[in-house]
């Protein structure tokens, strides 16, 4: 009788610049091609530290996924190009897929649980997708440490 796992491919890490982003601002990671892994899911994971400061009950650096469904001429939302770039946080932007979200409470290094994307978009992964990360705590994040990885997820039939 065959059987249906769960496998993950290799982590990879986002290209994104986190270190020193400021509050009130968003950051686009570049496209993650999915074309050809065909993953059907991608867990991701990130490392967020701010700097020292002052630190509420409401202050969150906030995840949100974006794709396109044509992998040859993608368009994306939210002015997102497709690289990694700053982007205005607008109400449009914050109408992207949430995947999740980090609550600070000082100003060590924090890690988020692991974030499922495919939710965002009905369950499967499109050709071309990133990430946003909006920094909603009130201080910038700090100067090094902040990292992103991803991990894709298919089935293997064995």
């Amino acid at each position: 009788m065959s059987r249906i796992r769960t496998q993950f491919g290799p982590v990879g890490n986002f290209e994104i610049t986190l270190n020193g982003l400021n509050p009130g601002s968003g950051r686009s990671s570049a496209l993650v091609a999915n074309n050809e892994s065909r993953y059907l899911d991608a867990i991701c994971q990130f490392t967020i530290k701010p700097v020292g400061g002052s630190f509420g009950d409401r202050y969150a650096v906030f995840f949100f996924a974006w794709g396109a469904a044509d992998e040859n001429a993608p368009v994306f939302p939210a002015g997102i190009t497709g690289v990694d770039q700053p982007v205005s946080v607008a109400l449009e932007t914050l109408s992207l897929r949430p995947i999740g979200s980090l609550y600070l409470v000082g100003s060590g290094a924090q890690v988020t649980p692991p974030l499922s994307v495919a939710p965002a978009f009905g369950n499967v992964l499109p050709p071309v997708w990133g990430i946003l990360v909006v920094n909603r705590c009130n201080v910038a994040l700090d100067a090094a440490e902040n990292t992103a990885v991803w991990r894709g997820v298919e089935f293997e039939v064995s």
